[in-house]
């Protein structure tokens, strides 16, 4: 029964998109950010039994023809990061409630949060291959919707912009999930089946561009400053807060996890380009007269920070780029909040 706290995690904002977005529009605006605390308090709830391994699991035959499962699963690496996306998604539910852009509908726009929040709390839950791949796309479409919709001048263009850029990712992803299952015969993330070498070096390849991509890594990263710059208040916190984190996170989980030996062999090159991020992104810092290209840049110094630990590969690397990603996810989201 405790387990199906997972479920619940993921249903609640699920739900509470659907009714958001039938409501009236203040009315809905309430009602998406009481479903967004309710996801909070279930989110911290996930952390009550920790112990070695996964907290809490719950795998369940999903489509068994094809050997589907829904496979969910919290530990010390995931469960940062779903109460960090909670607590942000909240926020910028209650301040949509204070203040909703135009052209206003900000039932719709909270109900399009609630869905963001739900695709990411997914992928940070998904313990099979197939269903992270599900819970990671679900995010691309309402997030370039809140861009296009309710951004600044220019943001129909920015919106294009993001969507391509992890159109493009999505599409290297999903060749490298099909890839591990066909080979393997299974998409499980906990004990993945061992790749031969050669699958593993390739496959790599397509997982670190498809993470890099949202991470945003160097040079990858020119959707981003775009895309915070017209995208409104609560698109940005969102996205610098916790969507960029589920590159990092699928780097760990699915990159380190799935194809161990490649990630070793690749870690030298992940390591000179976040070095390089971190040099870029904070030199163009100091050209920045617009204070959210100036966030957003430094965004991609600081993500390189994380990107270096992941690319040591040990435990303490990956201990240092799991605060770094909540320290950034924390102050990044605030400072969107101050720059309006």
């Amino acid at each position: 029964m405790v387990n199906q706290l997972l479920l619940w995690t993921l249903a609640v904002p699920l739900v509470g998109a659907a009714i958001s977005a039938l409501l009236p529009d203040l009315t809905g605006r309430k009602a998406a950010t009481v479903f967004s605390l309710l996801t909070l308090m279930l989110a911290v709830l996930l952390g009550l039994d920790q112990k070695r391994g996964m907290w809490l699991e719950l795998d369940w035959a999903w489509v068994p023809a094809f050997g589907l499962r829904l496979h969910l699963g919290v530990d010390g690496i995931s469960y940062p990061l779903v109460v960090l996306t909670a607590l942000l998604t909240m926020l910028c539910c209650g301040y949509s409630i204070w203040h909703t852009p135009r052209p206003g509908r900000g039932n719709v726009l909270g109900a399009l949060l609630l869905l963001i929040e739900a695709g990411i709390i997914g992928t940070f839950l998904a313990q099979d291959l197939v269903l992270f791949f599900i819970a990671f796309e679900v995010v691309l479409l309402p997030m370039a919707a809140v861009i296009a919709v309710w951004g600044g001048e220019q943001r129909r263009r920015a919106a294009l912009k993001f969507a391509l850029y992890t159109l493009a990712g999505s599409v290297l992803l999903l060749v490298g999930v099909i890839s591990v299952v066909v080979l393997t015969g299974s998409g499980d993330m906990v004990n993945p089946p061992p790749l031969s070498h050669n699958a593993q070096l390739w496959i790599f390849a397509l997982f670190a561009v498809a993470f890099a991509v949202k991470s945003p890594l160097w040079p990858l990263h020119t959707w981003l400053p775009d895309a915070h710059t017209e995208a409104p208040t609560v698109g940005s916190v969102i996205l610098a807060g916790v969507l960029l984190k589920m590159g990092t996170y699928g780097l760990i989980r699915v990159g380190l996890g799935v194809t161990p030996d490649a990630f070793a062999e690749a870690a030298p090159i992940l390591g000179v380009l976040a070095v390089a991020a971190i040099i870029v992104g904070s030199l163009v810092c100091l050209a920045q007269t617009e204070l959210k290209r100036l966030i957003a840049y430094s965004s991609v110094g600081h993500m390189g920070f994380v990107l270096l630990g992941i690319a040591t590969g040990t435990k303490v690397g990956l201990q240092a780029a799991l605060i770094g990603n909540i320290a950034h996810g924390v102050l990044t989201g605030l400072l969107f909040f101050l720059a309006g």
